[in-house]
């Protein structure tokens, strides 16, 4: 399998760029970009990229532009939304030739060695191959539950379940740079899903992925403004149940088969070996009512809980994924 390659820096220190997207951020954007700023043993650049926030974030993002020439600060010239808004960051030449590569949100607090850490464990595991890390996440909140990834570390045994759900939040992402000039080799003409949900989907069938589920580096603020909240399985709420319901009467696109269609045509030639089967045959399972039901049964993915899977069953039984 041939990846592209990755960047040859030569400097003790790794340089990573970490890409900030922004919208009414402006009541904790200060304390974050200190944060990211204040990271140990790596070299930060910060780009943020302002979705035509109404608020003064835009005016935040250049006063530290003017004063810091680690921070460089854009504004889209119309609304993008979160996933866009990231991945033009991705497709951008102007992002190239740096070590490692970080999504970061507005609003949380990073530990002082987030980067650090992501970038020892996969010169551990991966070396030069492309690679992708991803964390667990910590609330503000001092009660808050922690480990909010260990319900999913049984993902890690049903190659499947990426097809159906994404467990990475993207504000612990980092990968290197052969896993980012692979991840911006393929441009879909709509984003077949969130930015993270996407990177972690394509590293998965692609790449090496570096879980870390014992370690946070950030602690992360729920404020109402999050385009993506916790990670808890929301078929454990009656909310979370009408949802699933209404998805299954009034949404029937097939989301993520045409997450999988585009995997398959932008990156074919990168997909494991091994994995091309289990592809092709998601990609089939709605060919007849037969394959269907063998799909509902024989799948190989996880649910944390048994209301969520035999609601995904009923979803593959109507060819409804």
């Amino acid at each position: 399998m041939t990846t592209p390659s990755a960047s040859q820096n030569t400097s003790t220190v790794p340089t990573v760029f970490v890409m900030m997207a922004t919208y009414n951020g402006s009541k904790y954007l200060r304390e974050q970009i200190d944060s990211v700023l204040a990271q140990n043993g790596v070299d930060v650049t910060l780009r943020i990229c302002d979705d035509q926030s109404p608020d003064n974030t835009f005016e935040i993002c250049q006063e530290y532009a003017a004063k810091d020439p680690q921070v460089i600060a854009t504004r889209n010239e119309k609304n993008l939304g979160v996933g866009w808004n990231f991945m033009q960051m991705v497709y951008d030449d102007e992002s190239l030739g740096y070590d490692y590569y970080a999504f970061c949100d507005q609003d949380d607090i990073w530990l002082p060695d987030k980067l650090s850490r992501a970038v020892e464990r996969i010169r551990e595991e991966a070396a030069d191959e492309p690679a992708l890390y991803y964390s667990d996440v910590v609330d503000f909140d001092e009660n808050a539950e922690w480990n909010e990834l260990e319900s999913f570390i049984p993902c890690e045994e049903h190659s499947m379940t990426i097809l159906f759900a994404n467990w990475a939040s993207g504000c612990t992402m980092v990968f290197n740079s052969a896993f980012f000039n692979l991840f911006r080799s393929y441009k879909p003409e709509t984003l077949p899903r969130i930015h993270d949900a996407w990177a972690h989907l394509v590293a998965r069938y692609c790449a090496t992925v570096v879980p870390d589920y014992t370690y946070s580096g950030i602690r992360r603020r729920i404020t109402g403004n999050n385009a993506v909240g916790t990670l808890k399985d929301h078929h454990k709420s009656v909310f979370g149940a009408l949802q699933d319901a209404s998805n299954l009467l009034y949404k029937p696109e097939r989301a993520m088969t045409v997450a999988a269609t585009d995997l398959v045509l932008g990156f074919g030639q990168y997909i494991k070996p091994e994995r091309i089967n289990e592809l092709e045959r998601f990609l089939s399972y709605h060919d007849s009512l037969p394959a269907r039901i063998d799909a509902a049964v024989n799948f190989d993915y996880y649910r944390p809980t048994l209301r969520g899977k035999m609601l995904m069953m009923l979803r593959i039984l109507l060819g409804r994924i």
